[in-house]
């Protein structure tokens, strides 16, 4: 896929974003559903992504992931990067200036306890695998999935 995404590229950005669109927007809107529940944000987010990868595009090629890793990656970071901020620039009908997010993740997870902060911080933004993450902090599996799923109820409860 990168090849051929790289041979879209010469194309233009244009091109390019709609192949990775056809093939990736309906998993990228699920995984997106995570954070954001509610589908119609989860749609503008979206929108807002795509909007946003084009400068970020060549990185994809110098990753070891495949696209749609790198993809959920860059997801990761555009949705904690507006930290809730409004993604349509449109509020009761009258158009408005975007808002940037108060904090991006942190202000997300600031009702949260310390170690589920760091264990979000970890594993979503510095890419760390949650095996080698339970056997360093000597917790269980279970134990880390466990503070995943809490942090990402915090999460979209504060987003939405």
């Amino acid at each position: 896929m990168k090849e051929i995404l790289k041979t879209a590229l010469y194309g233009g950005p244009v091109p390019a974003m709609e192949l990775l669109y056809d093939h990736y927007g309906g998993m990228l809107f699920s995984y997106i559903l995570q954070f954001l529940p509610d589908k119609t944000m989860a749609g503008k987010q979206l929108v807002e992504i795509f909007s946003r990868l084009s400068p970020r595009l060549s990185s994809a090629f110098d990753s070891q992931l495949s696209i749609y890793c790198w993809l959920q990656i860059e997801a990761r970071k555009i949705i904690l990067e507006c930290g809730g901020s409004r993604v349509d620039g449109v509020e009761n009908g009258a158009e408005v200036d975007r808002q940037p997010g108060t904090g991006g993740y942190a202000a997300l997870l600031v009702e949260a306890p310390p170690e589920h902060q760091w264990v979000f911080r970890q594993l979503f933004l510095l890419g760390r695998d949650k095996e080698e993450l339970a056997v360093q902090s000597g917790r269980s599996l279970d134990h880390i999935n466990n503070t995943l799923r809490e942090c990402l109820f915090i999460i979209r409860r504060n987003l939405g």
